[in-house]
């Protein structure tokens, strides 16, 4: 597996060929691809009779990562006064986050997946926001860095209420360069 500077050089790479509108494009679609793999995630563990709380938190997730694509939709609507159209680039979360489908009954797994995600995804919004030029651009990117960082609080909240080893993900993490 790579460690995050790889993850992220790879994805800022793609990125960076990317326009401003493209990335905007980019970051829009992605977080509607992230909240159907928190939904799938939810109706997994559910189907795995899996703790409420879990299944919550990934709905919860799976909710918000729906409203940030709306966010990031009305503002290139308004950027550029037509819908945005999907760009040929995968997008990091899915594709990250998708990993934790192959054992959803492995929590401890599931965790460390669905936390480096979180943590991927606002190192790119961070990076995002110190190169656009657009204020309004900034400003939402900054924001949703934070709310990746609170996600990544909440899952690890959640991780510890059901007894998973934190200190351990975050130990896997760690190595992997991710925090």
């Amino acid at each position: 597996m790579e460690n995050l500077e790889d993850t992220l050089k790879r994805f800022r790479e793609m990125l960076l060929s990317l326009s401003e509108r493209g990335v905007l494009a980019y970051w829009t679609f992605g977080e509607y691809e992230e909240a159907e793999v928190y939904w799938e995630l939810a109706k997994k563990a559910e189907e795995l009779r899996l703790p409420p709380g879990l299944v919550s938190t990934f709905r919860k997730l799976a909710k918000e990562s729906e409203e940030h694509g709306d966010c990031l939709k009305r503002l290139y609507v308004k950027t550029y006064g037509e819908e945005p159209k999907r760009v040929d680039v995968p997008y990091v979360e899915v594709v990250n986050l998708a990993r934790a489908l192959e054992n959803p009954a492995n929590l401890e797994f599931v965790f460390r997946v669905a936390m480096e995600t979180e943590l991927i995804a606002k190192k790119l919004y961070e990076h995002l926001a110190s190169i656009t030029e657009n204020r309004e651009s900034r400003e939402l990117y900054e924001f949703l860095a934070n709310v990746e960082w609170a996600h990544y609080q909440r899952l690890r909240g959640e991780a510890e209420l059901m007894g998973v080893d934190v200190k351990k993900i975050e130990g896997e993490i760690m190595k992997r360069g991710f925090i």
